[in-house]
């Protein structure tokens, strides 16, 4: 229960800002988890993708290689369903499908850092209002010390929060960054073996 008051007299000295960044923290925790999840389940099913598509490709018909990938989990075979089961040009369904996939990626990610910085704004904005509390304080007199001292506190703790807040999103972009890069490769890795697997064998 000490702990449970302490962290609510906390929160009511750090003012009504700590509302907008707890939902921001909220928000960066959600969407790198979500991206990160998104990835991860993409490379992982990629890994025995590249050559089995080949020779899938080789031994059976587009249709009946596109049901097996659709039944697969991992946006790389969802990626290579679409590609074959869609008609037209299987190269040209997966060039559109992967775009698409990498924009949607790219999103989160420009979400994620948007969220980030919000953070750490929203904390100095809490320090401009505990400053202007402050001064309010002084000008006063000195019977109202503890308008100061409320003021210096909301102005310190809603600056570290916002700080808080904002380290596991810096983080979380970079781990991201990678994941993205590691997708790309994993789709361009794809698509030559999907060229490959639609070629003729013995054609140039």
């Amino acid at each position: 229960m000490a702990i449970l008051e302490k962290a609510l007299e906390y929160w009511r000295a750090g003012g009504l800002l700590l509302a907008p960044i707890a939902l921001v923290c909220f928000g960066i925790w959600l969407y790198f988890l979500k991206a990160r999840a998104e990835m991860l389940s993409g490379l992982r099913a990629a890994r025995d993708i590249d050559e089995e598509l080949v020779a899938q490709l080789r031994k059976a018909g587009r249709g009946e290689v596109a049901r097996s990938y659709s039944a697969r989990p991992g946006m790389i075979a969802k990626l290579i369903a679409y590609a074959l089961g869609s008609g037209g040009d299987p190269l040209d369904n997966f060039d559109r499908a992967a775009g698409q996939c990498r924009r949607w990626l790219r999103r989160d990610l420009l979400v994620l850092g948007g969220l980030t910085a919000a953070a750490p704004l929203l904390g100095l904005l809490g320090t401009v209002r505990g400053m202007i509390a402050t001064f309010n304080g002084v000008a006063a007199g000195s019977a109202a010390g503890e308008f100061v001292a409320a003021g210096i506190s909301q102005a310190l703790i809603t600056t570290q929060v916002g700080l808080v807040v904002a380290i596991p999103g810096v983080f979380g972009i970079a781990r991201l960054q990678r994941l993205l890069n590691a997708v790309g490769a994993a789709i361009d890795s794809c698509r030559l073996h999907l060229s490959l697997g639609l070629k003729p064998e013995g054609g140039a």
